[in-house]
């Protein structure tokens, strides 16, 4: 039977049990406090006799690591708990590949790296933008991001969300709530965790049209006084829906003028677009094409980030009128505070090309394909969009280049 003992010069209390291969062992318990150190004594001798059974599984030992620790954190605090995990994973992981597998188990900061890495299902852009959520929250929790996965609870969630509200807008808040709740809904399916501490951090309301579309005056004034790069980003979302990055990321490789058609993969779904080009958008590209396929459309925008693409087109907007310039000087908050939401952005062109083409009659189905929103018919193939219907809903499009 276990029993813990003191040995000379030593502040911690040794437990003594017989190992799964029957021979007698001492191992410190971690802790100075004899019921601490009894409890942990008594379930190391628990898991020696599993092993010694070929019973001890990986998700009976991380279940018994877990139930010990909790009921040292009721008696005895979270900081005793701490060090009781460390002496039983220690064990236990030990006892584990005697009984012939292997213990997993992870902190904080290692399972949420390995649900990005197991991810391979997602886009590139969606990755980064998990990776992005992930390096946030692991920020926020400091040192306790090296803890074990099993120590995270509700109230660090709820925490990183209440933080997140102060600086970004409801959208971005809830985004980061859904994939925190996909990451550690993945841990409790593997049995790394027994509940999901994010499961009950609720979304924010976001406020109804807080984006709209540009006006035909706001359009003229974009297009007026844009650099001619801004013009051709300008006029290729307005006419195809593109999203900014995609836009200043292609290069006539992407574009057939013959027969008028822009084929991308677009960063944000992964899904290959073969858009018709628009007779206004076909005459300004024949203006700008040259011998080199590989060439951007737009060289001095190509493969910039889009936080840095926004902020160039921001400093458009305002030239043009549209919106006033941003003051980072006057009032206290500075530039890492939340900016209220503007209601107009590149991505307000999206809304354009969909408020054009159903102006202009086009059924709900074609214009969701042209600016690359999936209807459910569609997504699950039901629906097939052909080149044609594309080609005569752009063709109805206003031109906005002799506006």
């Amino acid at each position: 039977m276990a029993s813990i003992h003191r040995q000379p010069g030593k502040p911690n209390w040794f437990c003594a049990f017989y190992d799964p291969e029957g021979f007698r062992r001492f191992k410190s318990t971690g802790t100075e406090d004899a019921k601490v150190a009894r409890t942990v004594c008594v379930n190391i001798e628990r898991a020696a006799a599993l092993a010694r059974r070929g019973r001890l599984s990986n998700e009976k030992a991380l279940k018994l690591i877990r139930e010990t620790c909790a009921a040292i954190t009721e008696t005895h605090g979270p900081l005793a708990a701490e060090a009781a995990r460390k002496v039983l994973t220690d064990m236990l992981e030990e006892f584990v590949r005697t009984a012939g597998g292997e213990l997993v188990s992870y902190t904080i900061r290692t399972w949420l790296e390995s649900w990005l890495a197991s991810r391979t299902d997602a886009s590139k852009a969606t990755l980064i933008e998990y990776g992005r959520i992930v390096a946030l929250f692991l920020k926020f929790l400091g040192s306790h991001a090296d803890r074990a996965l099993a120590t995270l609870q509700p109230k660090h969630a709820e925490d990183f969300k209440t933080s997140l509200q102060s600086r970004v807008g409801p959208s971005t808040v809830n985004k980061a709530v859904k994939i925190l709740k996909a990451a550690f809904n993945a841990a409790v399916a593997k049995r790394a965790l027994e509940f999901n501490p994010a499961e009950h951090v609720t979304q924010i309301e976001e406020q109804d049209g807080a984006r709209r579309p540009f006006t035909d005056d706001e359009l003229r004034a974009l297009l007026k006084t844009a650099t001619p790069e801004w013009r051709t980003m300008v006029l290729t979302a307005y006419y195809t829906g593109l999203r900014l990055r995609d836009c200043a990321d292609l290069t006539w490789r992407n574009v057939e003028l013959h027969p008028g058609t822009i084929n991308v993969v677009t960063r944000k779904t992964g899904r290959r677009q073969d858009l018709p080009i628009a007779e206004p958008l076909a005459r300004h590209l024949a203006t700008l094409a040259g011998d080199n396929p590989d060439a951007p459309l737009c060289p001095g925008l190509c493969g910039k980030t889009a936080g840095w693409l926004s902020q160039q087109f921001y400093k458009v907007m305002v030239a043009a009128g549209v919106v006033t310039g941003r003051d980072y000087h006057h009032g206290t908050k500075g530039r890492a505070a939340r900016r209220e939401a503007s209601q107009i952005s590149f991505h307000s062109l999206r809304y354009n090309t969909t408020s054009a083409l159903k102006s202009a009659g086009v059924g709900d189905s074609v214009a969701m394909d042209i600016v690359g929103h999936e209807t459910a018919a569609i997504s699950r193939g039901y629906t097939k969009i052909d080149d044609a219907a594309k080609r005569a809903a752009v063709a109805k499009m206003p031109d906005i280049t002799t506006q």
